[in-house]
């Protein structure tokens, strides 16, 4: 009897000794429960990113680049309008892609600075080494997202626009000058023919304001409204009132670019006021 007790009295020490050891070696070792706390949450599979995104970009040589971004699963459309030069809208569609955090975006196929961080509700414009740009502009470039619900504004502009103007090839046009350097100009009432210029498909002009009949070559860049006028010429006759047409010569001298609707013409010179504003001829 005392023999069973003393072997049942052993085997309880020795279970009690690995109980010990189990829970001192269980507190040395906790459980690596890194694995499970690891937070792998981002933007491609926490965030609902697919939608439309608008913004307003900075331009060096224009009031902003208005920029829209539609994004469904894994494509993309980009319309962008170049406010203050032209009302045309440049349209790119294709593929996106993702970075191996899961956070920033690339637009395949589209020219380089092509990348943006994807945030809550926004899409960050990112420098063409993938880096967020900072400084004193670094809220311009973010477009926010708009509900679905909510028009694409350049693609409606663009379409309401085509609708109201009539189809006119600036290349095969005719123009009443109305404004020059900001001062309306009144017809000649000792003058049957208008103030004005007259652009020809082969890439002559003819132009008059007043007294002699002007003109020379224009080349043209619609895809950024640019013009170059070259070679002009003009009779050589004296008139009592030289003024208008002296201001109109150097305009053409000067204008580089231009604002086209089909209804209005604007030349201007960089980011200047607008030198000479025409309407259509019917």
């Amino acid at each position: 009897m005392k023999k069973s007790l003393l072997i049942l009295g052993i085997i309880a020490i020795g279970l009690t000794s690995c109980k010990k050891e189990i829970e001192k070696e269980t507190e040395g070792t906790p459980i690596d429960s890194t694995v499970v706390q690891v937070d792998e949450h981002n933007a491609k599979n926490s965030l609902d990113y697919q939608g439309n995104y608008r913004g307003n970009l900075p331009c060096a040589d224009c009031e902003s680049i208005e920029t829209t971004i539609s994004l469904t699963e894994d494509s993309y459309i980009k319309e962008i309008v170049y406010k203050g030069k032209s009302s045309k809208v440049f349209k790119e569609t294709g593929k996106f892609t993702w970075n191996d955090a899961g956070n920033t975006i690339t637009l395949s196929g589209s020219a380089a600075p092509n990348q943006y961080f994807v945030g809550e509700n926004a899409l960050f414009h990112l420098d063409v080494d993938g880096k967020r740009i900072e400084g004193d502009l670094a809220s311009k470039y973010q477009l926010s997202r708009i509900e679905i619900s909510e028009p694409i504004a350049p693609v409606q502009k663009e379409e309401t626009k085509t609708k109201e103007v009539p189809k006119v090839e600036l290349k095969n046009s005719k123009w009443r000058l109305v404004k020059l350097y900001g001062k309306t100009i009144e017809k000649n009432k000792d003058s049957n023919r208008e103030n004005g210029i007259t652009f020809n498909p082969d890439g002559r002009f003819s132009a008059f304001a007043g007294c002699n009949n002007m003109m020379g070559s224009y080349k043209l860049k619609e895809e950024v409204s640019r013009i170059e006028f070259s070679k002009v010429a003009s009779t050589m006759m004296a008139c009592e009132d030289m003024v208008t047409e002296q201001e109109f010569a150097k305009v053409l001298e000067m204008a580089d670019n231009y604002n086209f609707d089909g209804k209005t013409l604007k030349l201007n010179k960089a980011r200047m006021a607008t030198l000479a504003e025409f309407e259509i001829i019917k």
